[in-house]
């Protein structure tokens, strides 16, 4: 059976270049790259966002999430970011990034306050679960899959965690260049290795050509 698409519903625009200038270029609106561009917005940088899907719904965190590793500042960790990283080098045999892992350990709690602030809702304020081994009584917040070390956060209303990004990023006034899929990074003088200053990309539906210049660029794509 053959069956007939039809035309391509898009415009194709191979002929148009679009320039952009921006302090700070996001390449990849998943949660760490739309958490990245609103904490940058809120420093005062202009940020640009370019992903080759929808941010709202797609990419990286698009289908939700549902738990928020190692918060480990907190008063109910019973582990410290000390701890863990000693822990997973032992069982990694040093394989991994040990101060990329600390950093997490520190900084996570504070993170999920930041979401907290952006609508994300992660604590239980029903009581349901109370008396449960998995709430904490005092904050609210439910415990996952370790219900005794509790260093991993249940995260409520994590379906819906790019809609609370995407509308903190447009509250902001972040551009958000969707379905435009990065092509290469531009460098200074055009030399292999030098500082990057930019970014090409491509838009996937139009073809339209993109030049992204940018004082830092920073890469939020697996």
């Amino acid at each position: 059976m053959q069956g007939n698409l039809g035309p391509w519903p898009y415009e194709v625009e191979y002929g148009i270049e679009n320039g952009v200038e921006c302090d700070v270029l996001v390449l990849g609106g998943g949660v760490a790259g739309c958490f990245a561009a609103i904490s940058a917005a809120n420093q005062g940088a202009r940020v640009v966002v370019v992903d080759k899907g929808p941010i709202k719904t797609g990419v990286s965190g698009g289908a939700g999430c549902d738990h928020w590793n190692y918060p480990l500042t907190t008063p109910f960790s019973k582990i410290t970011p000390e701890e863990l990283v000693d822990f997973v080098d032992f069982v990694t045999d040093g394989w991994f990034c040990g101060i990329g892992l600390y950093i997490q350990c520190r900084e996570s709690w504070d993170c999920l306050l930041d979401a907290e602030r952006w609508g994300l809702p992660p604590r239980d304020v029903d009581g349901e679960p109370k008396g449960s081994g998995f709430r904490d009584e005092e904050t609210g917040i439910l415990f996952a899959y370790n219900h005794d070390n509790r260093h991993i956060v249940r995260v409520r209303g994590g379906a819906r965690i790019k809609e609370y990004y995407h509308r903190e990023l447009r509250r902001l006034g972040v551009p958000l260049y969707e379905r435009v899929m990065a092509t290469s990074l531009l460098t200074e003088g055009g030399k292999e290795g030098a500082r990057v200053v930019g970014a090409t990309g491509l838009n996937v539906r139009t073809g339209e050509f993109y030049i992204f210049k940018a004082k830092s660029t920073g890469s939020a794509c697996p």
